[in-house]
This record gives C-alpha cells, sequence and structure tokens, in this order.
C-alpha cells in the first residue's frame, strides 16, 4: 500500500527539516566566526568578511524567506485547484 504523503512531511516546509537547518547554519556560522578570531591576525582574513557577512545575511533570508514563499505557491496552488 502506497502511503500518501502530505505537503509537510519530508519537505523544506517540515519543522523539523528547518530545525536542522537552522541548527547546521547556526553551527557553520559559529565555527567561521572562531576561525575569523583565531586567524584575524591576518590582513587578507580581515578582506574576506567584507564578502562572507553579506552572504551570511542572504543563507539565513534563504533559510526564513524560502518558508514564506513556498507555502504562497503552495497556498496558490491549492486555491487553483479547487
Amino acid at each position: 500500500m502506497r502511503k500518501h504523503y502530505t505537503s509537510r512531511e519530508n519537505t523544506m516546509l517540515s519543522p523539523a527539516y528547518r530545525r536542522k537547518k537552522y541548527a547546521l547554519y547556526l553551527m557553520r556560522t559559529f565555527c567561521v566566526a572562531a576561525l575569523y578570531f583565531l586567524f584575524w591576525e591576518y590582513t587578507w582574513v580581515r578582506f574576506t568578511l567584507i564578502l562572507y557577512v553579506p552572504l551570511n545575511f542572504f543563507f539565513l533570508f534563504c533559510l526564513v524567506g524560502w518558508r514564506y514563499f513556498l507555502e504562497r505557491k503552495v497556498q496558490r496552488m491549492r486555491e487553483e485547484l479547487g
């Protein structure tokens, strides 16, 4: 018998999946912060911070924003289907 999956199971909309992605994001951010702290005396490391900060905010926006956009799209599709 085939199980019917809802939109919240095993997808980006799943709370468990989001918690896992948030935890990985925080772990990655703390590791990078530790690396910046350890290697701050090198000048080129300071310049990479100019690239990393906007990129980090973009990843955070993706984690938070994709859920909103996906839920909106799913809702529109449900309304179109009836």
